[in-house]
């Protein structure tokens, strides 16, 4: 006599919703992937990519502010009273490969273009600096809030200091910094006058571009306060 066995397929639904679950996890993933790649936007804040991890975050010392020399001529600190920034240090930078402005190296430090003018000799001065980090804020962190009026010192590395006002205060977009802000930016303020402008990033890290879609612009000029 034959046994008549009958394999029946156990079916578990379960399984399919997991997969269908996990689908739905990768898909969303991509998504956002892609979104903080192009745009920098994520749906909640995640520090490690929001800004740019290869500045130098380590604090600055007393004895290092104290001991930094510049040329004679050359700006060597820069004191904003109402941010309560003191005797940040300021570096000479220049324009990296694709024609933009660097940044200094640390986070606590500031930097000059050294192919705009010094203080003192009547010409337009652009200074530039991080406004945050991965883990702390930069030394122009607060630049946005400087209002009409506000003083900006620099000193010299001969130990002359010179006294600026802030004309006006701007939020720019990328794109609006390459059509008009980076040729603003070049200009005095007050035709005649010469200017202490400055620049710092603003808004959002994107990846894809390698820094914020933003840009804080400052422009001042010298109050005649000087010693």
């Amino acid at each position: 006599m034959a046994l008549d066995i009958e394999y029946v397929r156990e079916r578990h639904p379960g399984r399919w919703i997991v997969l269908a679950i996990v689908i739905i996890i990768l898909g969303l993933a991509g998504w956002y992937g892609y979104k903080w790649y192009t745009t920098g936007d994520l749906p909640f804040p995640l520090a490690i990519v929001s800004a740019d991890s290869r500045v130098d975050e380590s604090t600055v010392t007393s004895n290092q502010v104290k001991t930094y020399t510049v040329s004679a001529a050359h700006p060597r600190y820069i004191t904003i009273p109402s941010l309560n920034l003191g005797n940040t240090r300021v570096f000479p930078v220049g324009l990296d490969s694709n024609n933009v402005l660097q940044s200094p190296s640390n986070i606590n430090d500031a930097g000059w273009y050294s192919k705009s003018s010094t203080p003192g000799s009547g010409g337009v001065i652009l200074i530039d600096g991080h406004n945050m980090g991965t883990t702390k804020d930069g030394a122009f962190a607060k630049l946005g809030t400087l209002k009409k009026g506000d003083k900006i010192v620099l000193e010299r590395g001969d130990g002359r200091t010179f006294t600026y006002s802030v004309v006006d205060n701007q939020s720019m977009s990328i794109d609006e910094v390459n059509a008009t802000g980076m040729t603003l930016m070049g200009k005095t303020a007050v035709p005649g006058k010469e200017a202490l402008n400055l620049m710092t990033f603003d808004g959002k890290w994107v990846p894809r571009l390698g820094m914020f879609d933003r840009r804080i612009m400052v422009r001042t000029v010298i109050d005649g306060n000087t010693n």
